[in-house]
């Protein structure tokens, strides 16, 4: 095979062990980055969670009355919950204009 001194083959494993070492810390940095967190974070702020959000909550949403809130609630008890936020368009009383003003107030986590 390959004819090294011991030397040599201590060098050669120090070289791919800071290899790996580095490639090692280089993806625990990339998975662990608190931007990844911080920026999912920053786009749900100040959206209501459809799946908790209670009736008085989901009337602060502008264009969700009483009766829509009431109907959002229902449905959900129903389904067990929304798995989408298109969802709401199956819900009497949302229509597509409805939809496009309140879709951006919320969110499902």
């Amino acid at each position: 095979m390959l004819n090294l001194t011991r030397q040599e083959r201590q060098v050669a494993l120090f070289l791919i062990t800071a290899a790996f070492l580095g490639i090692s810390i280089n993806f625990l940095m990339k998975f662990y980055s608190p931007t990844r967190g911080l920026a999912y974070f920053y786009e749900d702020i100040g959206k209501i969670d459809l799946n908790l959000a209670g009736k008085d909550l989901l009337m602060s949403v502008p264009g969700i009355g009483e009766k829509l809130a009431l109907r959002i609630l229902e449905y959900r008890h129903r389904q067990a919950g929304f798995s989408s936020i298109e969802e709401l368009k199956y819900i009497k009383g949302v229509t597509g204009h409805k939809y496009e003003k309140i879709r951006d107030y919320l969110t499902l986590k």
